[in-house]
């Protein structure tokens, strides 16, 4: 436990419901119950996500300014990035990102003076960065990657106006992430993807795990919904849940699924979430004929409860930073097959220690793991022995820890 509590603003573009935002929370809510002060600061302050937001922990909305009064405090603040931006912004380098916020986020620093902002996502860490680096008041910052940023970078370039984008972006992470007090990532693949698209040393990124296993999570994997699927326990259910993105790759279980029917298999399949693919994921089911088998009854409120009544959980994800559905179907006693895809998962399953891994898109692998697990799963007892390694407690320990690192360090330098 620290010598005393620290002002902790946490930066986000919005707050949608999605697991950056969950993790948020969790975050924000362990540390304002280890006596903490802890802001929410969003560009705009729109999301899903915003009504779980307790009052104790102030949202902060970073109101839109005029881009010519950001310059007005970069260029003399802080000349090599002002005169680079308004090069782009005017059309003679790269395209520039826009400084709407800029000095809003500037005076929130000057006023409120949080001791650390810890920013995530998007174009927030760049603003951080560089209104950090104009503030008045000294604020230590903490960029946070949650995904594998080098697998999103090349997914644009079939798309040459967001690759260019994208290659900007980079441009302006290689230049002002090193200037953050300290760089973390979600797990050690993550973190070593990021240190090396940034071409900096491996120990340039940290890493800190999500806080997932909690106590509410088990609360809520015990209530009862009233659904024939999750009430009838004679046919085994297999579920996933994340994002109908392409990158989560859902059509291959479906595939691997399908092959399991056709060796005569009795089983259903559950894909819990919303996205850009439900329209091609409905026509493939329909096309393997497996319309009565599987279902996408969209974002479900309580994941746990349909974790808790099935008898696998599947992550056929092309990559991951950390994925939270592994580690809550292990916290809810689910057995668990996934891809051995570039991130966590490998780390979270301690090479297949906790649960069978196998190549990225491989359906036919995928499906043999699948029925191997449903005739010998892994033991609930070990399940939730490996997910407690993921407990918010520990989550939040490291997070004050080196919140306290971070802070002893500043005020050593201002006396």
């Amino acid at each position: 436990m620290p010598d005393q509590t620290r002002h902790i603003a946490f930066f986000l573009p919005t707050f949608p419901a999605g697991g950056q935002e969950h993790t948020t929370l969790l975050l924000m809510k362990g540390l304002v119950e280890r006596g903490h002060r802890v802001d929410l600061l969003l560009e705009r302050k729109v999301g899903a996500y915003l009504p779980r937001v307790p009052e104790t922990i102030p949202i902060h909305e970073l109101k839109r300014r005029s881009r010519w009064s950001g310059y007005r405090r970069l260029i003399p603040g802080w000349p090599s990035e002002g005169f680079r931006h308004l090069r782009g912004s005017l059309g003679l380098g790269q395209r520039s990102i826009p400084l709407h916020r800029l000095i809003a986020l500037v005076d929130y620093m000057e006023t409120q003076r949080p001791d650390v902002v810890i920013s995530a996502h998007d174009r927030a860490p760049l603003l951080a960065q560089w209104a950090a680096g104009i503030s008045r008041h000294r604020v230590a910052t903490v960029v946070i990657e949650r995904s594998i940023f080098s697998r999103n970078y090349e997914a644009t370039r079939s798309d040459a106006r967001a690759y260019a984008v994208m290659q900007h972006r980079l441009t302006l992470m290689r230049r002002l992430y090193p200037e953050a007090d300290r760089l973390v990532a979600v797990s050690n693949g993550a973190a070593a993807d990021l240190a090396q698209i940034l071409n900096l040393p491996r120990d340039a990124v940290g890493t800190m795990y999500n806080p997932v296993l909690r106590p509410e999570l088990m609360q809520r994997a015990a209530e009862r919904i009233d659904d024939p699927w999750l009430n009838d326990r004679s046919t085994p259910l297999i579920v996933t849940a994340g994002r109908l993105a392409p990158e989560k790759a859902q059509h291959v279980l479906i595939d691997a699924f399908a092959q399991l029917i056709d060796e005569g298999r009795d089983a259903r399949l559950v894909i819990l979430g919303e996205g850009p693919e439900r329209d091609k994921l409905t026509r493939q089911i329909a096309e393997r004929g497996i319309e009565a088998r599987v279902r996408l009854p969209g974002w479900a409120e309580n994941p746990y409860a349909w974790m808790a009544a099935s008898a696998l959980c599947v992550l056929p994800s092309e990559f991951e930073g950390l994925p939270n559905t592994l580690i809550e179907a292990m916290a809810c006693g689910c057995p668990v097959v996934a891809t051995d895809c570039p991130g966590g998962t490998r780390e979270i399953l301690a090479d297949g220690e906790y649960g069978r891994l196998v190549p990225v898109g491989d359906a036919k692998a995928l499906a043999d793991a699948m029925a191997a697990t449903l005739d010998d799963p892994t033991p609930v007892e070990r399940l939730h022995a490996r997910a407690a390694d993921f407990s918010l407690e520990r989550s939040v320990d490291a997070y004050e820890a080196e919140i306290e690192r971070l802070c002893t360090r500043a005020d050593d330098e201002t006396r």
